[in-house]
């Protein structure tokens, strides 16, 4: 047998703890249901854009603590309501040109392309007891409710709201998708909100947070490495902060069809952690396996394709 199918194998069968709190549950739904009593105040203006077929918006939505969230949207020149893929970047990325969604307009497809918190267009109003140490990653470190992906979460709930009720899409055709950091939100909408009805999360983060913490790291998790070990009084503290954002602890709530992809040579989001995750998910759910490829896999020409075959057939 290769010896990467033999490490599935094992892989396949690891089933960690949940690091869950007792409150994890409440905390989650209070946040959700703090967040609907908050107006979205959605702006949007269409954009002169040189490829006279697409009908580009952008689009600017408040976040939970009124930071307002930057976006395209894109409408395709066919019959409304259009199915819609909600995309969300990777960690210090951004949603970049319209010009790169393309291949989905041509489709049908309308896109909602979002800048993350701290990212591209779109600010932090936030306020941190803690700086960020040289990463967004350790913003609110060890205060759960203050901790940055709080916010890129809710943040990320919000993309929903704005999509569900815009009179040109499908609500019941709704899809998310992200790489990385984009992954990790894409697997936290599929465990807090069971509206969109499809999910991709490519090579995503934040999945068994503690075990990731102990491979050998690239990315923004290093810099909450090199928080604890300046602080390591604070370890236990930052560790159970951490596990209300960990998909180790989501992966039980995912009831919507998925897909994951992992990357073996992934030195960025470790590929045992995303498999203890993608173990644990029961709805309809299907893995994507790259033995010899590395955290980049997202913009592979092939990953590309069978990306837009499976959309095809599911959305």
């Amino acid at each position: 047998m290769e010896l990467y199918k033999q490490k599935l194998n094992e892989w396949n069968t690891y089933f960690p703890p949940l690091t869950k709190q007792d409150d994890f549950e409440f905390f989650w739904q209070e946040a959700l249901e703090e967040s609907k009593k908050i107006p979205l105040m959605a702006e949007d203006g269409k954009i002169n854009y040189p490829i006279r077929q697409a009908n580009v918006y952008k689009v600017i939505y408040r976040g939970m603590d009124g930071t307002p969230i930057h976006s395209y949207l894109l409408l395709p020149d066919t019959p409304k309501p259009h199915p819609c893929i909600i995309r969300f970047h990777g960690y210090g990325g951004s949603k970049g040109s319209p010009a790169q969604y393309m291949h989905w307009l041509i489709q049908g497809y309308a896109v909602l392309a979002v800048d993350c918190r701290g990212h591209g267009e779109t600010g932090d109003s936030a306020s941190y007891s803690r700086g960020h140490d040289g990463s967004w990653a350790t913003m609110g470190l060890g205060n759960k409710r203050e901790y940055y992906y709080f916010r890129v979460y809710t943040d990320a709930i919000r993309a929903v709201d704005f999509i569900m009720n815009h009179p040109a899409i499908d609500p019941n055709r709704v899809a998310v998708m992200g790489a990385s950091f984009g992954g990790g939100i894409s697997l936290a909408i599929a465990a807090l909100d069971e509206r969109p009805c499809l999910f991709i999360a490519d090579v995503p983060n934040m999945c068994h947070i503690e075990l990731a913490l102990e491979q050998k790291l690239e990315g923004s998790l290093t810099y909450i490495e090199s928080y604890l070990n300046k602080y390591p009084d604070r370890t236990d503290k930052v560790l159970t902060a951490l596990s209300y954002f960990d998909h180790l602890n989501f992966a039980d709530r995912i009831k919507r069809h998925i897909r994951i992809s992992v990357s073996l040579k992934d030195v960025i989001c470790p590929p045992l952690s995303v498999m203890a995750v993608y173990n644990r998910i029961q709805s309809q759910k299907s893995l994507l396996v790259y033995p010899y490829s590395g955290h980049d896999i997202a913009a592979h020409p092939q990953h590309v394709d069978s990306t837009i075959e499976w959309i095809a057939k599911h959305l």
